[in-house]
């Protein structure tokens, strides 16, 4: 297909940003009759200076509107121009006015239907074309239309799963209103890389500007590129499109393209690779023509290095060679070690189609070949595929979905050593473009995200080894705002423990053991984050509990009044529930077993109630925070009998008591009361003990 050769191989000299200069060509012959503008336009399209058919070819459909030519050949125009929106129009004017008048417009209808985002008006007309029965003179491009068919419906699957890569505009020096393409990435931030010399206009015929293209070097300098430098003459040439160029690692070979005099448009896509070694430091041998690989009938271009099954080094490149299974299609040869090429050969059925499949990319690092394509399902035009292996053992050629292809022509993927970063060339929405928002083709910055993975341990706090804690219940919550959505739990063990994790995503990690405080740590994931694996070590506080004495109260024997000798030993219970507003306390009564259970009970109940009304009344802690129990003699602290069965009046006394019981508000606070007191040992029984013996 014309329209992708043009795109793929070299720039299209059609795009004019000098108002003035294109001006005084449509104006060149302004009294001229229809017929005879229709006859410049085209000569104008035959010879590739679409703008300015384009421009004849609008006077002429003001005139005869009627006339099925006009907008066929503006649809056309427009199309080599790559303005979708205009192609459209036109080439639905005209299969309104006659389907069969121009079978293939039915196809290019869908084909800019589809580029501009309408997918369910683009099946439609594919499959209206589908439908229509060709002759000899018409394309067949029905595989390409089935192709084209499954391309919408799987574009819409693409926009909904948009990949972790991310893809903006290069700045800087790299790109230009024109075109700017097959960009390589090299150390030091640097990009080699095509571009059209000029931003003037261009007539072929008149204009003697530079405006072929040529191979320039440039540097990043924080967020965009800048010193751009045209390399010398050679590998450049003047009056030559010099492009698509490959540089070895040690940055002494490079191979290129040149295509003959761009001036000479019949031969446009005539293109040979050529291989130049480094002179000096600033200068280049003269080129040796690769003959091995170039089609004296057609085109080479596009190298890029590779490796076969063996290792071996081997050169992809384009051609439309004998042996295509298309249009253009992706071939190899070995490369050997004296610098001659093995036997050229097509690259396969997973990769070819019967479409046009360029640009080639070779990851070393990842054995994954990436490449543009016509010929498989596409969100637009051109979109990049990759596919794992070597030639002979391919996997399968996946698209590389969104945001890496779009609904315009998408190619020249290619990244660094790493695997990470790099480059895709690309007419999208977002160009620098003058014509229309399509026209020319920008550089675009790809950065390749990995997916992100936590890996982490727990370790208690203050431990120097870092000794991961086992038993640790991990969970991991995404976290937007107050809400907390589970995302994954493990139980640690002595090794890390592993949480995928995506980007531009706060996380709030748990981790949960008993004897330890609850540790919440909150994680978040940048979208820049070049790291693929995020290692972090969460602590882990162990619960020290706090020992808070509570002294029981001792009463005399059969009394119930709290005595003088402890009211200063119950400021320890109100000390801790004044320093915890959230704390309860519970009065527990208990007697010794001199009387009756009944009479015990009530005694005990009294002792309780006597302690609670101290606390309200003189230190003004809150009834409601008071639990008043009573249980008689049932629970004694200790023996009320000696080991020999006569009654011990000393334990007798410590089971004449108050007890407190401190109710927290959690159980993990760690606070563990201690329940202490003494007998005054010069009184025996306690104080108060009047000897009587209960009645």
């Amino acid at each position: 297909m014309k329209y992708f050769l043009l795109a793929a191989l070299i720039p299209l000299t059609l795009f004019l940003g000098a108002q003035d200069k294109e001006t005084k060509t449509v104006q060149k012959y302004p009294k001229v009759k229809a017929g005879k503008k229709l006859k410049i336009s085209r000569k104008l399209l035959k010879d590739g200076s679409y703008y300015n058919a384009a421009s004849y070819l609008e006077d002429v459909y003001k005139d005869k509107p009627n006339k099925i030519d006009v907008p066929h050949l503006l649809g056309e125009s427009n199309r080599f121009m790559r303005d979708y929106e205009a192609a459209e129009k036109y080439y639905k004017l005209v299969i309104e006015k006659d389907p069969e008048a121009y079978v293939n417009d039915n196809f290019y209808l869908g084909q800019m239907q589809k580029m501009n985002g309408r997918y369910e008006d683009a099946k439609k007309s594919f499959n209206a074309y589908m439908a229509i029965k060709l002759d000899k003179r018409d394309d067949n491009l029905k595989a390409l239309a089935q192709a084209e068919i499954e391309g919408c419906d799987s574009a819409l699957v693409w926009m909904k799963n948009t990949t972790k890569i991310k893809v903006v505009r290069t700045e800087g020096a790299v790109n230009s209103p024109l075109q700017d393409y097959s960009p390589k990435p090299f150390a030091n931030n640097r990009v080699l890389f095509s571009s059209q010399q000029t931003d003037t206009a261009v007539d072929l015929f008149a204009n003697k500007a530079n405006y072929e293209s040529a191979i320039y070097m440039a540097e990043k300098a924080g967020a965009s590129y800048s010193n751009k430098t045209k390399l010398p003459s050679p590998p450049n040439a003047d009056e030559k499109n010099v492009l698509n160029a490959i540089m070895s690692g040690d940055e002494k070979t490079l191979i290129y393209t040149m295509c003959q005099d761009s001036s000479l448009l019949s031969n446009w896509g005539r293109c040979k690779l050529y291989r130049t070694t480094k002179k000096d430091a600033l200068n280049w041998n003269e080129p040796e023509e690769l003959t091995a690989l170039n089609n004296p009938e057609g085109t080479s271009t596009q190298a890029a290095f590779g490796v076969d099954a063996e290792s071996n080094n081997i050169l992809y490149f384009v051609s439309d060679r004998k042996g295509t299974k298309g249009g253009l299609d992706i071939f190899y040869a070995k490369m050997n070690s004296d610098g001659t090429f093995g036997e050229v050969v097509n690259a396969g059925d997973e990769v070819n189609t019967a479409g046009d499949d360029i640009t080639p990319s070779y990851d070393m690092k990842n054995k994954v070949l990436y490449f543009a394509t016509s010929g498989r399902p596409t969100m637009g035009g051109l979109d990049i595929y990759k596919v794992s292996g070597t030639p002979g053992k391919w996997g399968v050629a996946t698209n590389m979905g969104v945001p890496v292809n779009s609904q315009a022509d998408d190619l020249y993927f290619a990244l660094d050593e790493k695997g990470n970063k790099g480059f895709m060339v690309s007419n999208r929405v977002g160009t620098s473009s003058s014509r229309g928002t399509t026209c020319c083709d920008d550089i675009w910055s790809v950065n390749v995200k990995p997916d992100v993975t936590l890996k982490a341990i727990y370790v208690k706090r203050g431990d120097a080894t870092n000794t991961p804690v086992s038993g640790v219940d991990a969970s991991m919550y995404k976290s937007t705002g107050n809400n907390f959505e589970f995302v994954n739990s493990t139980k640690t063990t002595n090794v890390p423990f592993y949480f995928a994790l995506n980007r531009n995503t706060a996380y709030k990690v748990n981790g949960n053991l008993e004897g330890y405080w609850p540790s919440i740590d909150n994680l978040t994931v940048a979208e820049e984050e070049e790291r693929d694996t995020i290692e972090q070590t969460f602590f882990l506080d162990p619960i020290i509990k706090i020992h808070i004495k509570i002294p029981n109260v001792y009463f005399a024997f059969d009394k119930s009044n709290v005595i003088d000798f402890y009211k200063g030993q119950i400021d320890s219970v109100v000390r801790v529930m004044n320093e915890h507003p959230g704390y309860s306390v519970e009065i527990q009564g208990h007697t010794d077993n001199k009387g009756t259970d009944e009479y015990n009970e009530k005694l005990s109940q009294r002792r309780s109630n006597e302690v609670k009304t101290f606390l309200i009344k003189k230190k003004k802690i809150a009834e409601g925070r008071i639990v008043a129990k009573w249980f008689g003699e049932k629970m004694p602290a200790v023996p009320n009998e000696l080991p020999n069965g006569e009654d011990d009046p000393e334990g007798r006394a410590r089971n004449r008591r108050v007890e407190f019981k401190i109710i927290v508000d959690k159980a993990e606070d760690g606070v563990e009361f201690e329940s202490v007191g003494e007998v005054v040992k010069q009184v025996k029984t306690g104080p108060g003990f009047t000897g009587k013996k209960k009645k």
